[in-house]
């Protein structure tokens, strides 16, 4: 599975968010394509930042669990229009098209640097994970929202 450490991987990437337009229509869901880089500059940010006092409780449920966590994030293709991201991930109020542009991107670029050894805080949906995980986690949900657009 690819991942945003890889510098090949990550540049596809940049390459198919810049070619995203705001009147991209979804293939699947109920996102505009402005909605969804707001919601994928929030994921990545919650895969920077270290939990803060106001940060949502731990993650609990099926998806912590060791085997199904890495199955989804490593192995299975997820789903279209069946997930819910937590709340918090999906309510990052839009605000100018080329600045949330530039934001997601900027975010992809930080967290890339960021590396696979550094400590990466716990996800809100999987609860604890390695660098690793997380450079695969962001790869798959970025393609999962920009094939959802036709990028």
């Amino acid at each position: 599975m690819g991942t945003i450490f890889d510098a090949a991987e990550r540049n596809a990437l940049l390459h198919r968010i810049e070619s995203l337009s705001p009147s991209r229509q979804p293939r699947w869901g109920q996102m505009t394509a402005h909605q969804a880089i707001c919601h994928l500059s929030a994921a990545i940010q919650s895969g920077i930042d270290a939990p803060s006092a106001s940060a949502p409780p731990a993650a609990s449920g099926p998806l912590t669990l060791r085997p199904l966590k890495w199955l989804v994030i490593h192995v299975l293709p997820w789903p279209k229009a069946k997930l819910t991201a937590p709340p918090e991930l999906l309510h990052r109020p839009p605000g100018s098209w080329d600045a949330d542009l530039d934001t997601l991107s900027a975010l992809l670029i930080r967290a890339a640097e960021r590396g696979p050894s550094a400590p990466w805080p716990a996800s809100p949906v999987f609860g604890p994970l390695s660098g690793r995980s997380w450079g695969v986690l962001l790869r798959k949900h970025l393609d999962h929202h920009l094939r959802q657009f036709g990028a």
